[in-house]
């Protein structure tokens, strides 16, 4: 059997299974505790590399005189996961809705005694001279908060620590549909690593 095809095989179910595994931890812990919680988007970030870096390996494996079509998908590949490398800063905040996710803030500033000032899509530390951005969709019950300023981002990460200890005392309402969705994604994906699996197994009997 081909080393490559043999590889791929492996490769492939696993990077199902990891992806799998993260969409449905990240839904049952959310259906489960019906608590809201911020998780740092550094572990979306891991989970689309490994999503992403097979599919812009592939070519080089199965290919050797690569024309320009075949350069087009591991390069569009590796733009947007550059993309993401720079937009997925901070933490991303899932089963919340405006008042929670405001309460959660404001409680976790007045905690670690950080003074603020409010505008439309910011929140002014003024004590260190930082920028909080804050999005919220709340349809959907998720939102993120990152900060402007890379020196200070130790301080988001105590903040992130103290919003969810706030979530985790707090009886605050809970969206669930961003957990169904995850936990449908997941289970999708592990329809979709098992059918890979037998998809390996039929085509290796075969060779």
């Amino acid at each position: 059997m081909d080393f490559n095809f043999q590889m791929f095989s492996i490769m492939l179910p696993i990077m199902f299974g990891v992806m799998a595994a993260f969409f449905l931890i990240l839904g049952l812990r959310g259906i489960l505790t019906r608590i809201p919680f911020l998780l740092s988007n550094r572990w979306l970030l891991l989970v689309m590399l490994v999503g992403f870096v097979p599919c812009i390996i592939m070519p080089f494996f199965f290919r050797y005189d690569m024309g320009l079509m075949d350069w087009l998908n591991p390069a569009i590949f590796s733009v947007v996961l550059v993309m993401m490398f720079f937009a997925l800063k901070g933490y991303a905040a899932y089963g919340i809705t405006d008042t929670t996710f405001r309460e959660a803030l404001l409680a976790a500033l007045e905690k670690l005694q950080l003074p603020y000032e409010e505008s439309l899509s910011s929140i002014r530390l003024t004590s260190i001279d930082a920028d909080l951005q804050v999005a919220i969709q709340s349809w959907l019950g998720s939102g993120m908060i990152k900060i402007k300023q890379r020196e200070h981002r130790s301080v988001l990460s105590k903040i992130a620590v103290e919003m969810n200890n706030h979530f985790s005392l707090s009886s605050g309402p809970i969206k669930l549909i961003t957990f169904i969705f995850y936990l449908i994604m997941g289970v999708f994906m592990v329809i979709g690593g098992i059918g890979m699996l037998y998809l390996f197994h039929y085509v290796g009997d075969k060779v």
